[in-house]
């Protein structure tokens, strides 16, 4: 099968390269994490990554009881301030990610350099609702790199929008990014499309990995067994070798066991599908994708649905 599958390897290929990262970054947050794991995945797959910092626009302005005199003169007070505020903190955070990237050895486009160049990074700048115009913009690239929600509720929006509706990868990012990405990979696998989506998605971190472990969470090993064959063959297709292993829950939730494995196995990278149920079912009753875009602060975790 992987003699037949060969035949038609650099069109696959192509298919799952990385090669556009998008950063959408908050104007009231810290975006250490975000940017440590976007520049990283960069520097690994030799991709151009795109910061987009999104600011929220003026707030309105009450007039109540004032002259037309008063109304300018006070309008322009908050208007004012606001366009220095925001002025001041995206110079502040273009700096930021200008003096990360020449840590990592990524050259910074200008403003007037076309986009595209492999392994590079550029600035962009938006004003309007966040969630949005990340949403909107995630569309063009091939990752979107959104911090764990707990760093800020709305990220988490990103990433099921993002998820759901463009259906673009989406890389959460640590606080503090701990390991390399490429160090190791565990893929949580339950066998379901949207699993083979992230296994798929994954598979320019998985070849550049020292090692990828497969990991099912069942009381019964032998409901795991057949699937986990079957994706274990399609890695070794891809140049991927890994190993298989199912884990009993035990007392914890699929998401807390998940989160323990990773910590065990000391994973670079955790993979795995989202929303595999309906997304009615997972905001009512909670579910692995939740929990882990509520408490996967300690490694990136590259999800797809």
């Amino acid at each position: 099968m992987c003699r037949l599958l060969s035949q038609t390897a650099a069109s696959q290929e192509a298919l799952m390269s990385i090669k556009r990262i998008l950063v959408p970054l908050p104007g009231s947050a810290s975006h250490t994490g975000q940017i440590e794991t976007a520049l990283s995945a960069a520097k690994a797959l030799g991709a151009h990554v795109q910061a987009l910092f999104i600011s929220e626009p003026p707030p309105p302005v009450t007039r109540g009881g004032l002259t037309a005199t008063e109304m300018g003169r006070t309008a322009a007070l908050p208007v004012n301030w606001h366009a220095e505020e925001r002025e001041r903190t995206v110079r502040d955070a273009r700096e930021v990610f200008a003096q990360a990237c020449a840590v990592v050895g990524i050259p910074m486009l200008s403003a007037s350099d076309e986009p595209g160049s492999p392994l590079a990074a550029s600035w962009r700048e938006a004003e309007g609702s966040y969630v949005e115009i990340a949403v909107q913009r995630a569309a063009a690239f091939d990752l979107m790199v959104a911090a764990s929600a707990t760093v800020m509720e709305s990220l988490m929006d990103i990433a099921e929008q993002s998820l759901l509706q463009t259906r673009r990868p989406v890389l959460l990012a640590p606080a503090s990014l701990q390991s390399d990405l490429t160090d190791s990979a565990m893929i949580a696998w339950d066998e379901s499309p949207e699993c083979w989506h992230a296994v798929s998605a994954a598979i320019p971190f998985m070849q550049l990995a020292k090692s990828v472990q497969v990991i099912s969470v069942d009381r019964d090993a032998s409901n795991r067994q057949a699937s986990q064959a079957e994706v274990l063959a399609y890695l070794r297709c891809h140049g991927i070798g890994a190993t298989a292993q199912v884990v009993a829950p035990e007392l914890r939730s699929v998401g807390d066991t998940l989160l323990a494995a990773g910590a065990e196995h000391e994973a670079g990278l955790l993979i795995m599908g989202a929303y595999s149920h309906s997304r009615l079912r997972e905001m009512l009753l909670g579910g692995a994708t939740r929990h882990i875009l509520k408490n996967a602060s300690a490694r990136p975790v590259l999800l797809a649905h």
